[in-house]
């Protein structure tokens, strides 16, 4: 990847992507939440942009309209599935033993073992690592008492589900489970010692809790408006040309203190260039070492949180038209940075994307009061 792309730790497609993130949850398509919950176990994640904060994404596996987990659907079912189906992919085996409590409610082992064992047919012939399995299973508890604790507190306030919403994600979820395990209702149920009530109750449960969450963390244009105002530093854009030079060989490696000093000179030297008047995207091209120097060195716009920290730092104190003063150094090797432009986003523009990152946060902000509000217990294991 090249140094601007790194450097640039989110981009103007970002917001999008994070929002069309949450559209597809709201599909209640299994498959696009078993992808997400795969992505929290084995940590990562794709780069959102810090606008909206690092840590918008819900560390929570319930976000609103993902009606997810369901007999461990939600919990990584996409690893597999064509390896063979006739022996399990681990041989671990579960007991009767109390795992979490949810206020009055415990959740046993035999419930997680409901969960993991779809998960292992879908394996098949490929044996799991023990961490991974460990993994799995630490996902699917938060799952699972974050569930209780959503439902719990729906149920405080009287909320309920209709037998057409059950009916229509009973039917969602089991058109799912003929794609991906290729089995029919009926052998899917027969497979795993299920009754179609038993899975009605969950979805039921889980409708109800998403149907909480989504009552729980609705924001207004109201309250948009009214934190764009008292916030617009976060809407501020700045366009930047820069150019590097790398403190990290063909290997990424940090090149010796010898040669960092060499490279220190050769961007005084260049900087002097640029602060004299001549062209910046002509000395971006001869000298800097990423491929926006084919552009002149061009970053396009960026806002707070984008840029790693020293960059950052100088390109939003510059005026339209300067060059920096001094030599920055950031972990990627020393820039020069002029400021070409910058604008303020209106609020019509950023409306949707706001609402929808004030909406996570209210998410992460909901689950986390629950927790503590049903004092949840997550035995050691």
């Amino acid at each position: 990847m090249s140094e601007d792309k790194k450097l640039n730790q989110g981009n103007q497609e970002d917001i999008q992507d994070y929002t069309q993130e949450i559209e597809k949850n709201n599909t209640n398509n299994v498959n696009n939440d078993q992808e997400n919950n795969t992505e929290e176990i084995n940590e990562v994640e794709s780069a959102k942009s810090k606008d909206l904060k690092k840590d918008n994404k819900s560390a929570k596996a319930i976000v609103i309209g993902a009606i997810v987990g369901v007999l461990c659907l939600g919990a990584g079912y996409t690893v597999g599935k064509d390896a063979g189906r006739k022996l399990p992919a681990t041989h671990k085996s579960y007991g009767s033993k109390v795992i979490a409590t949810v206020g009055d409610t415990k959740i046993t082992e035999k419930e997680l073992s409901g969960r993991m064992q779809p998960l292992f047919y879908l394996n098949g012939k490929t044996e799991m690592a023990s961490d991974q399995v460990k993994a799995y299973e630490e996902s699917m508890i938060d799952y699972m008492t974050t569930t209780e604790v959503l439902y719990l507190e729906a149920k405080s306030e009287k909320i309920t589900a209709t037998k057409e919403e059950i009916d229509s994600e009973y039917t969602n979820l089991m058109s799912s489970i003929t794609q991906q395990f290729g089995l029919s209702e009926e052998d899917y149920l027969k497979q795993f010692k299920l009754t179609k009530e038993d899975v009605r109750k969950d979805v039921e449960k889980e409708v109800i809790a998403m149907k909480y969450m989504k009552k729980a963390s609705d924001v207004s244009e109201k309250e948009a408006k009214n934190y764009y105002d008292k916030n617009k530093d976060e809407f501020l854009k700045v366009r930047a040309s820069h150019i590097l030079i790398q403190n990290t060989d063909t290997d990424g490696k940090e090149v010796s203190a010898a040669q960092k000093k060499k490279n220190k000179e050769k961007a005084e030297e260049i900087l002097k260039k640029a602060q004299s008047g001549e062209d910046f995207a002509e000395l971006a091209k001869n000298y800097s070492q990423d491929s926006s120097a084919e552009n002149g060195g061009d970053l396009d716009f960026f806002g707070k949180g984008q840029m790693v920290e020293p960059f950052e730092k100088a390109a939003f104190s510059l005026k339209v038209g300067e060059v920096s003063k001094d030599v920055i150094e950031s972990q990627f090797g020393y820039h020069i940075i002029k400021k070409t432009d910058e604008k303020q986003e209106d609020f019509d523009t950023i409306k949707s994307d706001l609402i929808t990152k004030l909406s996570y946060e209210k998410q992460n902000n909901v689950v986390d009061n629950l927790v503590e509000k049903y004092n949840v217990d997550v035995k050691d294991r």
